[in-house]
């Protein structure tokens, strides 16, 4: 019966090419869920690699705190003289009177000033970050960055987009601690991963107190994430 058959035979074509249309669809959704897998595995490893180049920056600054200039001198200097032009510590963490390794990177807590300022890790100087590799923190040099990589423009570098740059709050030069009172810094640092959206923030309160052979002992107080 020919039309029968050709009953038939739509029917199975019409078969076939449901199944074929399940097989492509099934196909293409396993194709983007490793896609997206694959985006979310290599989000997370770029997270901890800024995640541990910002812990590398903050102690890299904790341990530059013992060559801060003056250091010796601040538990003795008044508000009035940190807030003059011969401070190390400025406003806007700029002091070119410091020698070159520190020009830049030492903050002034605008609380210590009387100014009502938000911290340093969250300004802008002229719509640059603070933190960021062209702002006013200093940088760990961690890799070599070609000539085109200097600021206004940053390009990403062979490791990862940036190095970690990190600030020096002072918080208290006259920090009242055990055994003696002692010189309250806050160190925030950043680092980010292969691309520049991936960034982490971590920070740390270091207070330096003064033992009997004139030594710097350093003390860690808290650590944080910042948001």
């Amino acid at each position: 019966m020919p039309g029968l058959k050709q009953l038939y035979q739509g029917m199975v074509l019409l078969t076939a090419l449901l199944w074929l249309l399940l097989m492509t669809t099934l196909v293409l959704g396993v194709s983007r869920l490793l896609r997206d897998e694959q985006r979310i595995g290599s989000n997370l490893d770029d997270a901890l690699l800024a995640f541990q180049l910002a812990e590398s920056g903050l102690r890299a600054g904790e341990a530059a705190l013992f060559t801060i200039p003056q250091l010796h001198r601040l538990a003795a200097m008044e508000v009035g003289a940190l807030k003059g032009t011969d401070s190390p510590f400025t406003l806007s963490c700029h002091q070119p009177r410091n020698p070159p390794p520190w020009q830049k990177g030492l903050c002034l807590s605008a609380t210590l000033a009387g100014q009502a300022q938000s911290p340093p890790w969250q300004q802008d100087e002229a719509g640059i970050p603070l933190l960021h590799p062209c702002g006013a923190a200093r940088r760990v040099a961690l890799q070599s960055l070609p000539a085109s990589s200097h600021c206004p423009g940053v390009s990403p570098g062979p490791w990862y987009w940036a190095d970690p740059h990190y600030l020096v709050e002072l918080l208290d030069p006259r920090y009242p601690a055990k055994p003696g009172p002692g010189i309250l810094f806050r160190v925030t640092a950043r680092g980010w991963g292969r691309q520049a959206g991936s960034q982490s923030t971590v920070q740390s309160h270091i207070v330096l107190q003064p033992d009997r052979a004139g030594s710097w002992q350093p003390r860690r107080l808290s650590w944080r994430i910042v948001q």
